[in-house]
């Protein structure tokens, strides 16, 4: 549908009765779509998640810089941590580019329990048995931590000490370790405000070897951050490389 789209006047036209076409059949449905999107298959919950409906309704607007990015880096042996996976658009898309890959892994860590189970769904509607997911949260420690679930949106669900669901917590460097990680090619962390607690440790532990080709990470809570994650980049050789219009930055490594 993405390519209908980006086809002009024309392509806008179908676009939209496409789209009329989809919110008739997910109303009939109780809100769940059974659709195919970059090649890929998806079963979306459009009513309380963003990331279903925009996957449904506008795929091409669903973060394309940051996408593009990752996946101009793929090769045989790509590896991509996606902090905060959701549905799995970023996982299954990558997953999709390094199919053939002999060596590569593609770890989902997505810490609500339905919207993991979801994950999961899709993960195996695709048969992407490169794609490991992890129910977990990420964060500056081992241990617990407490969630709270988005009312309206499932992705904004976030680590709270208001929240009502408990959760296992791992830093990104128990992770890599565990999985026996000899490199990471590039890291995506949206976890609604906590990004700086899951990568200012990772960087400031993590043995060169691991430190990522890039890293993409949600910027628009940047004002309650605790710390400057950004700097402590910028001593490990990164530098940044675009914020987008979704309120993300990119970082490469030098």
């Amino acid at each position: 549908m993405n390519e209908i789209y980006k086809a002009g006047w024309i392509g806008r036209r179908i676009f939209g009765r496409l789209r009329s076409l989809d919110r008739l059949c997910s109303s009939r449905s109780g809100g769940i779509v059974d659709v195919e999107r970059f090649g890929l298959r998806w079963r979306l919950y459009v009513r309380g998640n963003v990331a279903d409906s925009r996957l449904l309704l506008r795929p091409d607007a669903f973060e394309p810089v940051e996408v593009d990015a990752i996946l101009g880096l793929v090769d045989r042996d790509f590896v991509f941590l996606d902090v905060g996976a959701n549905c799995g658009f970023y996982a299954l898309r990558i997953a999709h580019a390094a199919a053939d890959s002999e060596r590569g892994q593609i770890i989902a860590v997505e810490p609500h329990p339905g919207m993991r189970r979801r994950l999961e769904f899709n993960v195996e509607l695709n048969s992407s048995r490169g794609v490991h997911v992890l129910g977990c949260a990420v964060g500056d420690r081992n241990g617990t931590a407490r969630l709270s679930e988005g009312a309206k949106n499932l992705g904004t669900s976030r680590i709270s000490d208001e929240g009502s669901i408990y959760v296992e917590l791992r830093t990104l460097l128990d992770i890599a370790t565990a999985r026996r990680l000899e490199r990471i090619d590039a890291v995506k962390v949206d976890v609604e405000g906590f990004e700086d607690r899951v990568l200012d440790p990772f960087l400031r532990d993590a043995p060169d070897r691991l430190l990522p080709r890039m890293i993409v990470a949600e910027h628009s809570w940047s004002g309650t951050w605790e710390s400057d994650w950004m700097s402590r980049a910028a001593s490990r050789g990164y530098r940044e490389h675009a914020r987008t219009r979704q309120s993300n930055v990119i970082l490469v490594r030098q």
